[in-house]
């Protein structure tokens, strides 16, 4: 029983030490990159996920533009972030209609209108425009991905809320997938590692959507983040200043996404 157990164990602390090396030895994620959440802010509104907002954080020369994508009950992808704090617009349902969602623009709490984003409106954007990248949150299902943002793909980073999520867009071909902080842990990123070293198909956990109070909060997910050398993008910035604030603080922070996105 003593050998099965010593034998056990060397076997893991050699797993673990080939996945640590395996980790540290790895290509970074680009570093001190900023992303303009919900497209960034707009006057003194965030989460609007307009065309302004986004136009404002490209005239800043940011690269990586984040958007709420939802899905109407029609099936049609949308940008839209319900939020009663910064956009005066109340929908029938939430996502809303599409029909409805263009019909009018968006209504803001400082009493101006802001234009709204369907699938034709984000495409257009981005392909006008083939330095940007596209940061998508809230939709994680890469068959409705490919199928309304197909020239987008390589310039896509998806955040997946399952791992089962997160293979299925690791493995379509996307630019990024990334684990969201919902549906990670070490013992999953563990697992998925051993996974991927007997199988190719498994894709390994290459960068986590994490929240700064989550980190800070548990000592034992910052340690794991240090220790594994797992790139980090993190939520939310106030601001530009504060984002390299965070990142000179955290060398794991390699995304920020930031509100105010001015220079």
């Amino acid at each position: 029983m003593k050998n099965i157990i010593y034998t056990t164990g060397t076997f893991v602390v050699i797993v673990v030490a080939l996945l640590l090396y395996v980790r540290a030895s790895e290509p970074a994620v680009p570093e001190h990159v900023i992303i303009a959440h919900a497209g960034g802010n707009i006057d003194s509104l965030t989460y609007t996920n307009s065309r302004e907002a986004v136009e404002h954080a490209i005239a800043c020369g940011v690269k990586y533009i984040e958007l709420d994508i939802v899905v109407s009950p029609e099936g049609e992808p949308l940008a839209f972030h319900s939020s009663d704090d910064m956009i005066d617009t109340i929908y029938s349902c939430d996502p809303p209609h599409i029909s409805e969602f263009t019909s009018a623009p968006l209504r803001g709490k400082n009493g101006k209108t802001y234009t709204p984003l369907t699938w034709r409106e984000i495409n257009e954007i981005f392909l006008a425009h083939p330095d940007l990248f596209f940061v998508v949150d809230k939709t994680d299902d890469p068959a409705i991905l490919e199928k309304y943002f197909p020239k987008l793909k390589s310039r896509m980073i998806v955040e997946c809320f399952s791992m089962q999520r997160y293979k299925e867009v690791a493995n379509a071909g996307f630019k990024q997938a990334m684990l969201s902080e919902g549906a990670f842990s070490p013992a999953a990123v563990i697992w998925q590692d051993i996974k991927h070293l007997f199988c190719s198909d498994e894709p390994r956990v290459e960068i986590v959507a994490l929240g700064r109070d989550t980190y800070n909060s548990s000592r034992s997910t910052r340690w794991f983040i240090k220790a594994c050398n797992i790139p980090v993008a993190m939520w939310s910035a106030t601001s530009r200043q504060h984002a390299n604030e965070i990142f000179h603080k955290i060398s794991q922070a390699r995304m920020l996404y930031t509100n105010e996105v001015g220079k």
